[in-house]
């Protein structure tokens, strides 16, 4: 699904992602009203399951593993090894319902 890509993300938003803090940035009180809605608006753009969905810059799994409970096959892809290593964590958790395939990529270079 990720083609091989040169392009490195800049350094301060690596630094930013590896410390750890966006896998409980959407339980925190503004967070949690991000997530509701972006919930909302994914449920109203999604086709029903069975269907396939494709999390680009997944980050640590949050809404795979929502997705994954819904019956969808998720693919989630990340530029931060730090957030798939988080998601395959979460979908580990949730062994009834696993996301399909976790990955380090790159948005700008999807095949």
């Amino acid at each position: 699904m990720i083609s091989d890509y040169d392009e490195k993300l800049p350094n301060e938003i690596v630094a930013h992602y590896e410390q750890g803090d966006e896998i409980q940035r959407l339980s925190s009180s503004l967070g949690q009203l991000e997530e509701t809605r972006i919930r909302e608006l994914i449920t109203r753009h999604l086709p029903s399951t069975p269907a396939v969905a494709y999390d680009v810059g997944g980050g640590p799994g949050n809404y795979a593993c929502w997705l994954a409970r819904q019956g969808y096959e998720v693919h989630l892809v990340d530029p931060v090894p730090l957030h798939v290593e988080q998601a395959a964590a979460a979908s580990q958790a949730q062994s009834d319902y696993p996301v399909a395939e976790l990955c380090v990529g790159d948005a700008r270079h999807l095949w």
